[in-house]
């Protein structure tokens, strides 16, 4: 928690360093304008337009640097004594990014002598109609921010979605995008994880293994033995794992193969423990079903 603290402030004073050049550059911009401007007006409008329209990008860029430098700092006193979640900053930095695309585009508006508020009253049925097929990406866009906002997922934790499960590792306005045990990327939609149950492995401090397989059909199949050969191979991991929670019980039983389910919880949430474990099982698991 601490590391990501320094990693944030150090990212914060590097953004700082880059307003105050960001100002020099306006100063030197406004200065240029002021004396420049009404010499090349007469004789190169375009270029005096130009200068406009970078008046109005370095501007708002400003602006918006500035308020978020002010949000951040305030973020980390407030967070100084309590948990820090990332994800605060990820989405401040997400409406960063749109808010800079909108003073882009006012800024091309300028350049070609477009006034803002009648370009847009001229377009408001068109802008309807993009809004209109552009729904589920405005949806996802606010579920993001909701997402990034909210303390309940943040970058790193370990989650489970009906049939996904990993690590996330970015959450952007469309997608949460997490890396499963193949350290496959997986994009899943923002709406998809605000409206389904997601299990967040990273907040409690036991995890659960589960595990069904299939075993031959047999009179020497006997539950019991079974599950008495397994707890005897994962004695020497019992500060890893509660025995009162090892369960074992036959979920079908078919023709020709009994399928059964294994389940433990292990005591905290190391993700090399976890794996070893499964590994200890899946191997016990395959000798005993050869022995039979």
């Amino acid at each position: 928690m601490n590391s990501r603290k320094d990693q944030i402030e150090v990212s914060e004073r590097r953004r700082r360093t880059i307003f105050v050049v960001k100002i020099l550059v306006y100063v030197a911009l406004l200065a240029t304008s002021e004396y420049l401007g009404p010499l090349v007006a007469p004789y190169f409008p375009k270029v005096y337009r130009f200068l406009n329209a970078l008046e109005v990008v370095v501007a708002g860029n400003l602006i918006i640097s500035l308020g978020r430098i002010i949000l951040i700092r305030f973020y980390l006193r407030k967070k100084r004594r309590t948990g820090l979640h990332g994800n605060f900053v990820l989405g401040i930095n997400r409406i960063v990014s749109i808010l800079n695309v909108i003073i882009v585009l006012l800024s091309i508006m300028v350049l070609f002598d477009i006034q803002p508020l009648e370009f847009l009253s001229s377009i408001t049925i068109v802008a309807a109609a993009i809004a209109l097929l552009s729904k589920d990406y405005i949806t996802n866009m606010i579920n993001g921010l909701i997402i990034m906002f909210s303390d309940q997922l943040t970058l790193g934790d370990h989650i489970k979605m009906g049939e996904f499960k990993g690590k996330i590792q970015d959450i952007t306005l469309l997608n949460v995008i997490i890396a499963n045990e193949d350290d496959d990327l997986v994009m899943i939609p923002n709406s998809l994880i605000l409206s389904s149950n997601v299990i967040n492995h990273s907040r409690q401090n036991v995890k659960k293994i589960s595990l069904e397989f299939e075993m031959k059909l047999s009179e020497r199949l006997n539950l019991d033995v079974l599950e008495n050969a397994l707890l005897g191979h994962f004695k020497p991991q019992d500060k890893h794992f509660s025995k009162n929670s090892f369960i074992l019980k036959a979920m079908s039983i078919q023709k020709d193969a009994v399928k059964i389910k294994v389940q433990l919880q292990l005591v905290g949430g190391d993700r090399a423990v976890e794996k070893k474990i499964k590994r200890m099982l899946n191997q016990k698991i395959i000798q005993l079903s050869s022995e039979l």
